[in-house]
């Protein structure tokens, strides 16, 4: 988690027939409902869960467009303090720079299931 307070900007999404998790990277489907962003660099990537969302439930997204920081969840990769973060299927982050970039780590992970701060950006696809 992070270690400081962070703000954000969030808009609550209704999920697909499949729960999401929460810190989970989420893509924007053509319906308008959110799923967890894939192991590609083509998703509609816009911003993380702030709670396990229910299927076919709604909860709460903070935006990647938004100000501040977001807690992401780690897919296990080693991620350093400074390191570019990307998608990495399954609504997890790491470091194949094939994908989606969404930011800078704001602290150091080597675990699958960790959750770091992130400064995140958004840039559309």
């Amino acid at each position: 988690m992070g270690s400081t307070t962070h703000q954000s900007s969030g808009r609550t999404f209704q999920a697909t027939a499949v729960a999401i998790p929460a810190y989970s990277v989420v893509a924007l489907d053509s319906s308008g409902t959110i799923s967890v962003n894939g192991d590609n660099a083509t998703d509609l990537t816009i911003g993380s869960t702030t709670e396990d969302i229910a299927a076919s439930g709604y909860g709460n997204v903070s935006l990647f467009a938004g100000p501040g920081t977001d807690e992401l969840l780690c897919g296990g990769d080693t991620i350093a303090i400074g390191a570019v973060c990307y998608t990495d299927g399954s609504g997890k982050i790491g470091t194949d720079t094939s994908n989606r970039s969404v930011g800078y780590a704001l602290q150091a992970s080597s675990a699958d299931g960790d959750v770091i701060e992130v400064i995140t950006w958004f840039r559309g696809t």
